[in-house]
């Protein structure tokens, strides 16, 4: 499995660290920050870091966009336009309004986790142990990709 992770900080950082932990997945991030992805690749959260985010969901299966609420609208449809037909896309934000698509691959989350200290030094695989994560497909969600 291929994990595309937008946005290489606490949130973004811990999914890459479980996915590549549960699921033995090769995880590529991007972040506007390069030091984040740098980061990212040095605490184990990446596998490889990729210079923009069409080229973080190339050949992705999953995509987690884990940016801020504010940019979340403009970065789904980046994700959206760039990723593989086949690839199932979600974020973390808190809130939907602004990120309901029409495109049947997405489907919006929202994970009841978090820390005290932000970016992706503090990312750790556990994060999301016994958290709950509120998934909110749409109307033209696709079932068969979650």
């Amino acid at each position: 499995m291929r994990v595309a992770v937008v946005g290489v900080g606490l949130i973004g950082g811990s999914v890459g660290i479980r996915a590549r932990e549960r699921l033995g997945a090769h995880v590529t991030g991007w972040d506007p920050d390069a030091a984040a992805v740098t980061s990212g690749c040095a605490v184990g959260a990446l596998d490889t870091g990729a210079p923009s985010l069409a080229a973080a969901v190339a050949d992705a299966d999953v995509a987690v966009i884990a940016a801020p609420v504010g940019v979340l609208p403009g970065l789904v449809a980046e994700v959206l336009a760039a990723a593989p037909a086949e690839c199932a896309v979600t974020d973390v934000g808190s809130t939907k309004r602004a990120v309901v698509s029409v495109d049947e691959r997405f489907c919006g989350g929202h994970p009841l986790a978090g820390a005290e200290h932000a970016g992706v030094e503090h990312a750790r695989g556990d994060l999301f142990e016994g958290a709950i994560w509120y998934l909110t497909p749409g109307p033209t969600t696709s079932g068969i990709l979650f």
